[in-house]
Parts: structure tokens; C-alpha cells; sequence
């Protein structure tokens, strides 16, 4: 139903632990968006304009809104998501405590241990996850900017930059901006010193984006 929603970031709720949230004003109505604790502050900082990509989880009694600060996060959550016996919450917790390019890199390689780090995950539930997703996870269209070059047992030296700046800028054309846009975001990037490797490059692009396109 909601691809994302771009707004105002009008309140960060931090507590409980496990239950952040983010309230975000789109035309005068605040939505209520469960996040993590890593996401929130990739949203920017109270009062700024921020981008928020979206999953709507409807059930019998309620309908909740869950965000993601990058549209590669919010379909992996939903791959997660799709496992039988993980919630919500639980894959959350995963995308908070690992990147996307662990879980991925631990799913395709089974590794069990990598998955267990991620508070609330045992293992079988890890054991299950693989099971489930190994497939799916090889045929999916992020594969080749999910999947980090750095953990695939290559040194990060090795990892030129112009690989990681074109997976970075593929990433963001594919969502819609310009080139003009892009290398203003990169440029910004490197004088912030957010430019070593794809995931924290398209991370920090999208978050000056959102805050210059108020």
C-alpha cells in the first residue's frame, strides 16, 4: 500500500529497547513507523526532511507501518520476513544488529554463527532462515550490490573505488536521482569522509538527499 513516505521528522522514540519508532508529518498527518535503533539515526536529525521506505503489516487487529532508511533494507526485511516463524520484531533485530551484506553473506554461506549474533536468534532459527532463503536470496535482483565484495574473503584494499562508486550510483539511479544529484551527494561524502566502501556511501548520499530536497 506505501512505498515510502517523505516528511518531517517530528519525534524519535528510543525506548523500550526493541520498540523505536519514528514520527514522521506528511501533509499535516503524523504516521507512526517502527524502525530500529540503527536505522533512526540514518533518518536525520529532528525537523529535518527525510525519504522513509515502507512495509505495511496488516492483521486482524491492527494495521503497522515499518521503515527503512534504504530501499535494499526494506527488502530484505521482507525476505525475512517471509520465513516461517519470524515476526516483525525479529527481523528488526537482525537488520539492527548486522548489515545487509552479513545477513546475506550468511545466508548464501550458512553460517549459522554470523546470524546467532543478532540478539534473539538461535539456532534454529538461524538454521531456518538459510534453509528458506538460500534460493531465494541467489536469484534475487540486489544480489550483486547486497552481497559486499569485502566479505568475500577479498582484502577491502583490493576493493577499488570506482567499484564501489558505480555500485553506489547504480543504486541511486535506480531510485530516481540525477547524476547531477548523485555526484553532489558523493562530493558531500568524501568531505564527510563516508565514501570507503558502497553501503556507507549510499547510506550518507541518502540522507543528504532527503535533507536537501525539503
Amino acid at each position: 500500500m506505501y512505498q515510502f513516505l517523505r516528511g518531517i521528522i517530528k519525534e524519535k522514540i528510543t525506548e523500550p529497547l526493541g520498540a523505536e519508532k519514528l514520527i514522521l508529518e506528511v501533509n499535516g498527518i503524523g504516521y507512526e513507523i517502527n524502525t530500529s535503533l540503527s536505522a533512526l539515526d540514518l533518518f536525520g536529525k529532528n525537523g529535518e526532511t527525510t525519504t522513509v521506505y515502507t512495509t505495511l503489516i496488516h492483521k486482524e487487529d491492527q494495521m503497522t507501518l515499518i521503515g527503512f532508511p534504504t530501499l535494499l533494507e526494506r527488502e530484505l526485511f521482507n525476505l525475512l520476513f517471509s520465513v516461517s516463524g519470524i515476526g516483525p520484531k525479529t527481523a528488526l533485530n537482525l537488520l539492527n544488529n548486522l548489515t545487509v551484506s552479513e545477513i546475506t553473506y550468511s545466508i548464501l554461506n550458512e553460517d549459522i554463527s554470523n546470524l546467532r549474533k543478532a540478539q534473539g536468534i538461535g539456532e534454529r532459527t538461524a538454521s531456518r532462515i538459510i534453509l528458506e532463503l538460500k534460493e531465494k536470496i541467489k536469484n534475487w535482483k540486489h544480489l550483486p550490490i547486497a552481497y559486499s565484495e569485502k566479505l568475500k574473503g577479498k582484502d577491502t584494499e583490493n576493493q577499488s573505488s570506482s567499484s564501489f562508486l558505480n555500485e553506489a550510483r547504480s543504486v541511486l539511479q535506480a531510485l530516481g536521482y540525477s547524476g547531477n544529484e548523485i555526484n553532489q551527494a558523493f562530493s558531500q561524502a568524501k568531505s564527510n569522509g563516508n565514501h570507503e566502501d558502497a553501503e556507507s556511501l549510499i547510506h550518507f548520499s541518502l540522507k543528504w538527499l532527503a535533507s536537501v530536497k525539503r
